[in-house]
């Protein structure tokens, strides 16, 4: 299990070199309870529509307050890079947090 703990941790870090911006943060904040096996099921930008994640967020649905640990400005662009790859979008992604 410390294994699998230390290589997701090595894999967010590389990611954070590989790519920027929505997608780190992303990797970054979402990924730690996020991923397989962790506190909260994987998620991916293309589980929903785009429309359903600006809804998502606007209307509080997520089970913790994020402002203690996301910043407004970095949820902003988490949410513009989930719906920029959203199922409905023209690039969506999946395989981003392995499920």
């Amino acid at each position: 299990m410390r294994l699998c703990a230390s290589v997701f941790l090595f894999l967010i870090l590389l990611t954070g070199f590989c790519f920027g911006g929505g997608q780190e943060l992303f990797m970054k904040k979402c990924g730690s309870c996020h991923h397989k096996g962790g506190q909260a099921p994987p998620v991916n930008p293309a589980d929903k529509a785009a429309l359903v994640w600006k809804k998502y967020f606007k209307r509080r649905r997520h089970p913790i307050d994020l402002s203690k640990i996301i910043s407004p400005q970095e949820l902003q662009e988490i949410l513009t890079y989930l719906q920029e790859h959203a199922a409905d979008s023209e690039q969506p992604e999946a395989a981003i947090i392995p499920k």
